[in-house]
């Protein structure tokens, strides 16, 4: 439970937020009154933390994989699926990371003018070298190849117009930088509580870790680099790290809890817990630093689908369409939820039970899983996981983190680094990792010996847990994309519950359902293989490059 709301580095962050990408202009600055004390270098780099992706703004950590295949929403924002994505002359990331990354390059250039050895002053070089990975993987992963500038730019500077640079060296350069920041970061152990929520070296090793997992699996599924293996090699050694030597981090757990820990974690108790590797901070009772994603997942921002429901594993680890499985079907409103995967009632509300929403007003209403009234859902499914019932989270904001990197990402890219690197896992490994995650909620231990039993994959099985275990917390599209299996999932149809269950209460709707009787959210899905892998670029840059910047293939 956060027991201590850190007021001054929170009030500086929102400070640099609303007031613009520099606390003080570059050309207002002289080396004769700033950029002398460890203190200016602290200011400065506290305006690089809104880059973090947060809950604020619609393409924030939970809606970022509508994108994907397992949510959607009734405001319809996947543009990438319904044949809407068209190139635009702007494009936020773009701009916003390129402004990011101007500051940071500034952060930079005055700490290499003072030559300095003085650590305090040099973990704000760390900091900066941390933001430059983060916001080149940003560009990365969204548009391929793009300009690598490695110095602030002036309105007349030739590299505002250079071409790509190929995606090989924009990767090499993300984890050299995250290797040298993880050098000169402090641990965790060795941070005031004062400081907590800024960067560490375990966050920049777990970062490199995640850099070097997507590198190494782009580079093997889409055949652009042959060292995909050394990729994976990285990464995995990196998570090795965290995991083995001397570790500073584990999944929260607590016994009174027991599963619903899993639930827990994302709301106030699990603000910088032992499993926060890197959150956004929010705080309580201060204008500017809380969210509405409680009231965003409630009102119907972020709803779950049937394909989504259906990953979850029956109680025994069995997949739910395995004829051994202990599922108990869809022919009531609640079968569907019995003798399963714990964290499935973590993440999704079971009909029938009683939640409350606590409107903007402080009014405290139930609300049930239905397809009419103030909680409605048009798959029959509601997200749980980011709902807190505490009545101020709806009448001021809610206030706790989103966690960017937690440690049990940390372990699920050991077990899937390890298993692409050598095409199988041992089971000391698999408890070592994946099966570290499942003891928390009581699941069973996945084994070779459980695979093979059950006719299992257990690729398919890996894959299966960080998507359960990382729901909602922006990784699921750029997973479909980076195994290359986003031209085959993402084309399927959005399904949503078995309508009879639901039909008494709600004559007057008739919606889409399929030959077996489950509503049909969104069909007609759309993936363009050649084309949809990556963003296009903003068109406004490509006029003003004077042909230099071409445009991703098929845009």
């Amino acid at each position: 439970m956060k027991k201590n709301i850190f007021y001054s580095f929170i009030v500086a962050i929102l400070l640099s937020s609303c007031q613009g990408m520099d606390l003080m202009p570059a050309d207002k600055m002289s080396d004769g009154d700033y950029w002398l004390t460890e203190n200016d270098f602290k200011i400065y780099a506290n305006g690089l933390y809104p880059s973090l992706m947060k809950f604020n703004g619609d393409d924030n950590l939970a809606q970022y994989d509508q994108k994907a295949d397992l949510s959607t929403s009734y405001f319809g924002f996947n543009s990438v699926s319904n044949g809407r994505w068209l190139p635009s002359e702007s494009d936020g990331v773009w701009d916003d990371c390129y402004a990011y990354l101007r500051k940071t390059h500034i952060l930079l250039e005055h700490v290499d003018a003072l030559h300095t050895t003085d650590p305090k002053i040099l973990r704000y070089k760390g900091e900066a070298l941390f933001f430059r990975a983060y916001q080149y993987f940003k560009l990365l992963n969204r548009f391929g190849d793009v300009p690598l500038v490695t110095h602030s730019l002036d309105i007349d500077s030739p590299e505002l117009f250079m071409e790509r640079t190929p995606r090989k060296e924009v990767e090499d350069a993300i984890l050299q930088d995250l290797y040298d920041a993880s050098l000169l970061l402090p641990k965790k152990s060795e941070m005031a509580v004062a400081e907590t929520g800024r960067i560490t070296s375990g966050a920049a090793v777990a970062f490199r870790a995640r850099v070097a997992l997507y590198a190494g699996t782009w580079a093997i599924n889409h055949k652009h680099r042959s060292d995909g293996l050394a990729l994976l090699g990285i990464a995995k050694e990196c998570a090795r790290q965290l995991i083995f030597d001397k570790p500073e981090y584990d999944l929260y757990y607590e016994a009174s809890l027991g599963a619903d820990s899993y639930r827990k974690l994302f709301l106030e108790d699990g603000d910088n817990s032992c499993e926060s590797i890197l959150d956004y901070q929010y705080a309580k009772n201060m204008k500017g630093t809380f969210h509405d994603m409680a009231d965003k997942v409630s009102a119907g921002y972020l709803l779950a689908t049937k394909k989504f429901a259906d990953m979850f594993l029956d109680k025994n680890g069995v997949p739910i369409d395995n004829v051994e499985t202990c599922f108990q079907g869809y022919e009531s409103v609640q079968s569907e939820y019995e003798d399963r995967d714990p964290r499935m009632t973590c993440v999704l509300q079971v009909p029938g039970r009683k939640y409350i929403y606590v409107s903007q007003h402080g009014v405290a209403t139930e609300c049930p899983v239905s397809f009419m009234g103030i909680c409605s859902t048009n798959t029959g499914y509601r997200v749980w996981k980011y709902i807190s019932e505490l009545p101020d989270i709806y009448h001021v904001g809610a206030y706790y983190n989103a966690h960017i990197i937690r440690f049990a990402e940390v372990l699920l890219i050991y077990a899937e680094a390890t298993y692409e690197l050598e095409g199988e896992i041992s089971d000391n490994d698999l408890n070592n990792s994946i099966n570290r995650i499942r003891k928390r909620v009581g699941m069973p231990d996945l084994t070779n010996e459980f695979v093979t039993k059950y006719g299992l994959d257990m690729r398919e099985e890996i894959r299966r847990e960080r998507t359960i275990e990382l729901c909602f917390e922006a990784n699921r599209y750029d997973d479909l994309r980076r195994w290359k299996t986003a031209e085959v999932e993402m084309p399927l149809p959005l399904k949503g519950v078995k309508f009879s269950n639901y039909a008494d209460e709600n004559e007057e709707l008739s919606p889409s359902l399929d030959s077996d009787g489950f509503v049909i959210t969104e069909d007609n899905r759309k993936f363009r293989p050649g084309r949809d892998y990556l963003a296009p670029l903003p068109t406004k840059q490509i006029n003003m490059s004077n042909g230099r910047l071409k445009q991703n293939p098929g845009w």
